[in-house]
């Protein structure tokens, strides 16, 4: 547990993977949806609103909703809050070039849809940022880069020519995924520690129901009556009074950790992965 900083771990949070698996998924359903929109509008320029719409919605919903389950707070707020975000980002997004749609030659409609993902997929990806409290300006920035490129991605493969609507769903799953990537990656890549609620002996892990905490530096989080705090970049363990075990070894004092820690506390184990200390 004092061992050499190499030991702290490279890979991606599961998190990680678990929101971008429920942004394609909540994509592919918000798709699934959006073939009975031609019937609700003779417009295309319509269309394309309602269907960015539906698409930012589905997966705000999702991905917001799943996130604020993984770190026990309120799931009824986030799928709230990321659908009304989500659909708002994403209408606005595609609403920025819509006057443009139907005109030109087929190249500038091709830089036209290319453009109205890209917009789409930034604008949500910024107002769903938003939920959680204030992000720093980095946090942003990368945020709005990430879902730029993927929604531009979509766009292309969108006006891939053959199969019209095999492409428009792949565009539609990847817009998902990059959004959810956007929007989860960095609050856990910028942590200074990832803590993991590891499942009880003898299940498996889930990933959907699993429970996950970024840690910060300057913020503190109670694991039971145990409680790990980060200060200066220094992620601290500090046990009951009773002790706890952390990888095998009896803990009663407060101590440093300085990689991959499985910490039991009674009957409830959790696993600290360290990012960036120290």
């Amino acid at each position: 547990m004092n061992g050499d900083r190499s030991r702290r771990v490279a890979r991606l949070p599961r998190g990680l993977w678990t929101s971008i698996v429920v942004g394609m998924t909540a994509s592919a359903c918000g798709w699934l949806l959006s073939s009975a929109l031609p019937a609700l509008t003779a417009s295309y320029v319509r269309l394309d609103q309602l269907t960015a719409l539906v698409l930012g919605a589905t997966i705000g919903g999702g991905v917001i909703g799943v996130r604020e389950y993984r770190q026990r707070r309120s799931v009824s707020f986030g799928v709230a809050a990321g659908a009304v975000l989500g659909g708002v980002g994403a209408l606005s997004g595609a609403s920025l070039v819509a006057f443009a749609s139907g005109m030109g030659t087929p190249r500038f409609f091709a830089v036209e849809r290319i453009a109205a993902w890209l917009l789409s997929a930034a604008a949500a990806g910024a107002l769903l940022s938003t939920i959680g409290g204030i992000r720093p300006f980095q946090w942003i920035r990368e945020i709005v880069l990430i879902a730029a490129i993927g929604g531009g991605v979509s766009g292309i493969i969108f006006t891939l020519p053959g199969a019209a609507d095999v492409w428009q769903a792949v565009a539609c799953i990847w817009f998902g995924g990059a959004i959810a990537l956007a929007v989860t990656g960095p609050e856990l890549w910028h942590a200074n520690a990832v803590v993991e609620l590891v499942p009880a002996r003898g299940t498996r892990w889930n990933p959907i129901l699993g429970r996950e905490w970024p840690l910060y530096d300057g913020a503190a989080l109670s694991l039971g009556e145990a409680q790990v705090a980060c200060q200066n970049g220094r992620v601290t363990l500090y046990p009951p009074s009773g002790g706890l075990i952390a990888n095998g070894h009896t803990v009663r004092e407060p101590r440093f950790l300085h990689g991959d820690t499985l910490i039991s506390v009674g009957r409830t184990r959790y696993r600290l992965d360290l990012f960036r200390c120290a």
